[in-house]
């Protein structure tokens, strides 16, 4: 793994010290990572799914993108996700639901791997 990619582990393990954060290394120096017992909120069937991305090797210089959410869950008023939600899917044989939510001004001094994951549990929250 690239230096920055260590880094933006390591971010998102002090901003979620109380979640499991799993790491597989990718051969050109990024990472998938997949973060457990994320909490998703009331809306939906699972109160906790766990998170995946991969931080490319191009990091921070590149957004991360996208993020999946497992196991594959339902909204429970049975309505459709909504926007950005596609799915189901699977990431690295895990079913689940693709969230995509794209940082179209990227800011590499803000947006981080892991202000981008809070991001992302946020809106999944909001919806």
């Amino acid at each position: 793994m690239t230096p920055e990619v260590e880094r933006a582990i390591g971010q998102i393990q002090q901003a979620l010290p109380d979640h499991e954060v799993e790491v597989i290394e990718e051969q050109q120096g990024g990472a998938y990572v997949i973060v457990s017992g994320i909490d998703i909120g009331p809306v939906f069937n699972l109160s906790k799914v766990w998170c995946g991305f991969l931080i490319t090797f191009q990091y921070p210089s590149a957004d991360v993108y996208p993020h999946y959410l497992g196991p594959v869950f339902t909204r429970v008023d049975g309505q459709a996700l909504g926007e950005s939600f596609s799915g189901p899917t699977e990431w690295l044989n895990r079913s689940c639901i693709q969230v995509s939510r794209r940082s179209n001004h990227l800011d590499p001094s803000i947006d981080t791997a892991a202000t981008k994951l809070l991001k992302i549990i946020s809106w999944v929250r909001s919806r």
